[in-house]
């Protein structure tokens, strides 16, 4: 018995895997719909399969920013009709006032993970003042970085290439102390 323990131990991983796998089996669809009551903009979900509304179902909602999505809130689950609502935040930045939400249903026992994205002009246009260009700061190039960085570089360029020439002209001094030995 000690000596297939391993191989009943990976029978049963791989039969668990295949019955897991098969789990989630069914196909959720997401639908968004977005509203604007008083001064809230609200996003609703509405997960459905087969044509009937799924309820209890966690749906996470997100932004799209540059790098990841921003979670907007926690997961919330489907009522009776099949609809989550979120409260979407007023003050998420956008370059061109667009916002690209994204629905998902992950990890659920029954329905495969799915996702779904959409576009609102919800988001907060962010203006970028750029009077300061000309002056110096860190984040400048060449001309406009500050006076302290250029000196700075230009004493440790000239220390290097000083220390160079130095241990050239040691070299060849030590070479001409050898060849007035020789005479």
């Amino acid at each position: 018995m000690e000596k297939y323990k391993y191989f009943i131990a990976t029978c049963i991983m791989i039969l668990f895997s295949i019955a897991t796998s098969y789990a989630q089996d069914k196909e959720a669809k997401i639908a968004l719909t977005f509203e604007k009551a008083d001064s809230l903009f609200v996003c609703k979900a509405l997960v459905t399969s087969e044509g009937k509304p799924v309820i209890e179902v966690p749906v996470n909602l997100s932004v799209k920013r540059l790098f990841s999505n921003l979670a907007i809130g926690d997961a919330v689950s489907t009522d009776s009709t099949g609809v989550a609502s979120f409260e979407v935040p007023q003050d998420i930045p956008s370059h061109n006032g667009k916002l690209t939400i994204f629905a998902k249903i992950v990890d659920d026992e029954n329905y495969k993970n799915t996702e779904t994205s959409a576009e609102v002009n919800w988001g907060t246009i962010v203006v970028s003042d750029n009077a300061n260009v000309g002056e110096r700061s860190i984040a400048a190039g060449r001309s406009g970085a500050p006076i302290y960085f250029i000196i700075s570089s230009l004493l440790v360029i000239g220390l290097f290439w000083g220390i160079l020439i130095y241990a050239v002209l040691q070299v060849v001094k030590i070479k001409r102390l050898g060849s007035l030995d020789k005479i």
